[in-house]
């Protein structure tokens, strides 16, 4: 084939890319169109033409993002940041619908998301770092000297020699500990703690270019909207209206149903922590925070904490706060948490659970979130495949489902 023929080849192939079969906004505008351009041809897309297409158009994006590396992670929370702010965002920008007007909504969003989220972990990591190592020395303590027995075992209406015996004998005995721990190579477990602080930097750029992407998004949400949503309907359909539907509502449930609940109870439990007097209090609060983001699994944290308080501490703080937590987990757990989730997609409680902790466990902390919507995806398709089609389905009946 002569260099001619293969370069009147690419030269038509790139022409098919940019024909649109559809009424092309640009039209409108004035904008060069396919039969403006002079060929010898008569351009037809065809169904080889349209897999080139394809072909070529998954291959630019898996460039693109590899091109990204690491900063994907600042596009992706970017995105996650600015569907959550959308709706205070959109509300506000109606009333200020100028080209300044959203500027300033979406940096008032991005200033908001700074002082509620980036400020108090920068606060925290300092602390956290602290007591992390006050914590590592504590249990170092305990296998070098034993576990001393707190003054409640004695006092307890029955039982108390035999508490008293187990205890001498399993936890107050230093070879005992060491059979049971020494095993841990407390110099490994100490090395997350002496490399926070690098990680850390890492973690405040990624940070700070997604807060920088959320600004754009939040700026041109409604044009970045449609657009999502006219791809998504090209390529997959009308179906994708609800996918993207789901998407983002997964994504809203998600964060105000479990991240801002679990953060709210981690916040109200610390109180307790800090009055009963709990060893590295500010650890054990983030712990049950973290904890109370994955539904049941929030109870166990708070149990753990109160037998670390009864060890170090007095048996009644322990009941006290034991009592006070499980309230604060009922109230958010069965009242705070459907209102917060409102409208958004309710996925049965295993699709949820599931999600979470395989999404946890796959991606890290981003899987917080990528796991929910993954799984709404799943169950939208179950729920879709399973019930009949879309065509037999209105938007509520599906939600209903």
């Amino acid at each position: 084939m002569s260099f001619k023929k293969i370069k009147t080849a690419m030269t038509d192939f790139l022409l098919l890319i940019f024909k649109n079969d559809e009424a092309d906004e640009g039209r409108e505008e004035g904008k060069v169109k396919i039969r403006d351009i002079p060929s010898r041809h008569n351009y037809e897309v065809k169904g080889f033409h349209l897999r080139m297409q394809g072909v070529l158009a998954f291959i630019v994006a898996a460039l693109t993002l590899y091109t990204f590396g690491r900063f994907c992670l600042s596009l992706l929370w970017g995105g996650i940041l600015a569907i959550i702010c959308w709706p205070v965002a959109s509300r506000l920008m109606r009333r200020w619908p100028s080209s300044h007007g959203r500027s300033a909504v979406a940096a008032a969003c991005v200033v908001g998301v700074v002082l509620i989220f980036v400020v108090p972990m920068i606060l925290l990591v300092s602390v956290l770092t602290d007591e992390a190592g006050k914590g590592i020395a504590w249990v170092k303590d305990i296998i070098q000297n034993g576990l001393p027995e707190p003054v409640w075992v004695e006092r307890l209406p029955w039982g108390a020699a035999a508490a008293h015996g187990w205890w001498q004998q399993n936890l107050a005995s230093p070879e005992e500990l060491r059979n049971l721990f020494g095993h841990l190579k407390f110099d490994q477990l100490m090395k997350p703690a002496a490399s926070l602080g690098h990680s850390f930097v890492s973690i405040l750029v990624i940070m700070g270019f997604a807060l920088l992407i959320q600004f754009f998004f939040l700026r041109s949400g409604d044009e970045v909207a449609v657009r999502c949503e006219r791809l998504g309907v090209r390529l997959f359909g009308v179906r994708a209206r609800m996918v993207c539907y789901y998407i983002v509502s997964a994504v809203r449930g998600t964060m105000a149903g479990l991240v801002l609940v679990g953060l709210g109870e981690g916040a109200l439990i610390s109180v307790a922590y800090f009055v009963a007097g709990a060893p590295q209090p500010v650890l054990l609060g983030v712990f049950t925070a973290l904890a109370s983001m994955i539904p049941i699994v929030g109870s166990v944290a708070l149990l753990v904490c109160c037998l670390l308080i009864a060890v170090k501490g007095s048996m009644i703080s322990a009941i006290c706060v034991a009592v006070y937590g499980s309230f604060i987990l009922f109230m958010g757990d069965h009242f705070v948490r459907p209102v917060l989730i409102g409208g958004s997609v309710r996925l049965p409680f295993v699709w949820v659970l599931m999600g979470i902790l395989g999404g946890l466990e796959t991606w890290g902390i981003k899987g917080l979130f990528i796991g929910p919507v993954l799984t709404a995806v799943a169950y939208f398709i179950w729920s879709v495949a399973s019930g009949g089609g879309l065509a037999k389905k209105s938007k509520s009946e599906l939600l209903a489902d």
